[in-house]
């Protein structure tokens, strides 16, 4: 998942990989409903919020996560929301976590209809920052 999490966000069909192969074909398409999965992700935190009340476990277990990356320097990928300078706002793409922070964002080959997905949710989080600045 990339983007903004929620409606906006994007899977990056293209370039998933199950073990390594592209996952068109190392999962049949009839195996795989790519739009069911697609949207029980886009809801997935909702799911769990009706059942538990709240996502506190999975929230610190990321941030205990990232610490450690950051700790100890284990320059492991993680997707995480950081400047895009591209779009001129912070959303999440997969990065190298080290020492310094965010090192370097991985460069994805994504097809056209992600990348425009991209760019529309970036734009659709650029304009509620603006409605939100504007009123606050």
């Amino acid at each position: 998942m990339l983007g903004v999490h929620g409606n906006s966000q994007v899977v990056a069909w293209s370039a998933a990989t199950v073990a390594g192969v592209p996952i068109h074909t190392s999962i049949p398409p009839n195996i795989l409903d790519r739009v069911e999965l697609a949207d029980e992700c886009k809801h997935w935190s909702q799911s769990i919020i009706r059942a538990k009340g709240s996502t506190p476990f999975g929230l610190g277990s990321i941030v205990s996560s990232l610490c450690a990356s950051i700790f100890l320097d284990k320059r492991n990928v993680r997707p995480v929301s950081h400047f895009q300078p591209d779009f001129g706002c912070y959303f999440s793409l997969p990065a190298v976590i080290g020492k310094k922070g965010v090192m370097s964002t991985i460069q994805m080959t994504l097809d056209s209809d992600e990348e425009a997905h991209i760019a529309k949710s970036a734009k659709e989080l650029s304009e509620t920052i603006d409605w939100i600045n504007r009123n606050y």
